[in-house]
Formats: structure tokens, sequence, C-alpha cells
């Protein structure tokens, strides 16, 4: 499946392949960029712990969707898509919900499935694609992917194997990167990704909110809003990296939340099958 809806946001990225993707995530194991200690204790308890920290302050609207999507379906059954170290999926079971997680890097598996350990919940992960789901139609109460199905090789695929798999009346929640957020467009301004320390991924998608309406067009309800209002620092080095730590982001940050609200980085969707 070619996506017709949505836009890159580097020139070249629809050439990109699900293989290269992979590669990509298995070298860079999301998240490990914000640890500050020595990298030969990854994996360790005080890295799951604090790195756990700086993601439940830095990523806070993932976790109140968490808590009020996991109220609507006690003890339901969960997919995650896209688990990455497992930070969700933990948060996710010590909610209640049964949970299934997979992720297409066998290294974010290996980190994931420490994380569940250190926390003593039990999670069910799996070494899988997004745009092939092993899981059978009409499965689960929720599938869940924060920050994932924007750079796989056709999120529309991705996104019609998770309707597949979930139940009549569940929901799809998803956070995919909005064209307009304040990262984005200084991302775009100084030709630096500010999302990540390493290089960039090989595929990176943007949606308007009209876009993301239209992408999940075959849903029975969809709700689209922004969240991730407020500007964080990146992990990168370098002059204009200091200036977005320094003078960006805390200027950005005493804006009125209304203005902010306009720009934020997450755009959310939950829809309904």
């Amino acid at each position: 499946m070619t996506d017709s809806i949505g836009s890159y946001l580097w020139k070249g990225s629809d050439k990109r392949t699900l293989e290269e993707v992979q590669r990509y995530w298995t070298e860079n194991v999301n998240t490990t960029q914000f640890w500050t200690g020595d990298p030969s204790e990854i994996g360790t308890a005080e890295f799951f712990d604090q790195v756990s920290k700086y993601i439940r302050k830095n990523y806070a609207h993932r976790y109140r969707l968490i808590e009020s999507e996991s109220a609507k379906y006690p003890g339901g059954h969960l997919l995650e898509i896209g688990c990455g170290a497992g930070w969700e999926s933990v948060a996710w079971a010590k909610a209640g919900m049964k949970v299934n997680s997979i992720d297409l890097s066998e290294n974010a598996l290996k980190l994931a499935k420490k994380n569940v350990e250190h926390n003593q919940v039990d999670v069910d992960l799996r070494h899988a694609n997004a745009e092939d789901l092993p899981f059978e139609d009409n499965t689960f109460d929720i599938v869940v992917s924060f920050g994932v199905l924007h750079q796989t090789q056709s999120t529309q695929r991705a996104i019609s194997e998770a309707k597949r798999v979930l139940k009549p009346g569940g929901e799809m929640i998803v956070t995919l990167y909005y064209k307009y957020s304040w990262k984005i467009i200084l991302t775009k301004l100084g030709h630096v990704n500010f999302e990540f320390s390493h290089e960039d991924s090989p595929i990176t998608r943007l949606y308007t909110k009209k876009q993301l309406k239209e992408l999940f067009s075959n849903f029975n309800e969809t709700k689209v809003f922004l969240d991730y209002i407020d500007a964080t620092r990146t992990p990168r080095k370098g002059f204009l990296s200091w200036i977005f730590n320094h003078i960006f982001v805390p200027a950005y940050n005493v804006l009125p939340d209304f203005i902010r609200r306009q720009f934020g980085h997450a755009a959310v969707v939950i829809a309904v099958k």
C-alpha cells in the first residue's frame, strides 16, 4: 500500500523501506538518549527509574490518556503497537489492562522485557510488524500507539491492521506528529531534528487535523485534538540545540495555554470501530 495521506518531514522519505526503519530502531532504541549515565548501565534498575521519571514528566499527555482510557475498559485486552523500551506498556499493565505489546526492534523488546521484570507486571511482548499484525480479528478492546505509526513504511496499512484486530466498539488511541507543531516548525527552519540525539528516522510523516480525519475515516467515530503543548529540551548537542534549550524552551513555555495548544506536537486521535 502506498500512502496517499500526510506529508514527509524530509524529502526522500517515500523511498525508504521497512527494513531501513527496522535497522534504525534496532540501532537507536528510543528513549535511551535520555539516559545521562554510563551507556553500559542501560537496562539497569537505575536506568529504568531515572528515565521513567523523565518520560512521565515530558510525555505527560500519554499518561493522562492511559489513566482516562483504561478506566473505560477495566481489565480489558490492549495491544500496544511500537512499545519501544516498554514505558507505556508497564503503565497500562499497572492500570489493570491485559497487555500485549509488539515492536519491530528486537533490541527494544529486550529492554522492554527488563523493564517489565523491573516493575513486576505481566506484559506479553512480541517481535512483530505493525503492518501485518499476528492477531485474530476482533481481539482487543483498545489498540494504542504513541508516537510510532508516522514512522513506518505505510501508516495507512498499519491503521487498517489495527482496526482489523480491534473489537467492534473498541477504541484506537494514537498520537502522530502534527504538521504545524512547535517542534516541527523549528525542525524545518533549523534543518535539525530536535526530537533525537542521533541520526534522523528514515521515515517521518506529518499530518494536519483534516488529514487525520481522513486517515481514520473508516472508523465510526473519530476525535482529534492537540497535546504535548509544553516545549521540552532536545538531547542534541551544538549551537542551534543550545539556543533551542536555553532560549526557545523557557520563552515558549511562558506563553498562555490557549496559544501553545494551537501548536501541540502530538496530534491525538481517539477512533471508535
